[in-house]
């Protein structure tokens, strides 16, 4: 059996590892597909993706990854 001290720390991992870029993909999904419905950039796609690349750096900081030169370059 797993302590308790150990779980806690089992579940934050498992929400950062699997649930943190799952959800960053989907709001940069929603993002992307308010975009194209409407034909054009607006403030809640906007949020959306920008929430996206937000939890995506997120989830890769936490998981110990380097920063990706090239999606700095676009920005």
């Amino acid at each position: 059996m797993i302590p308790l001290l150990a779980r806690k720390y089992l579940y934050r991992y498992l929400v950062v590892a699997i649930g943190l870029p799952i959800l960053a993909r989907l709001l940069a999904f929603a993002g992307q597909s308010l975009e194209k419905r409407t034909g054009k950039d607006n403030f809640v796609s906007r949020g959306l993706k920008s929430a996206g690349r937000f939890a995506q750096r997120r989830a890769e900081k936490s998981q110990g990854k380097k920063a990706r030169n090239s999606e700095h370059a676009l920005r």
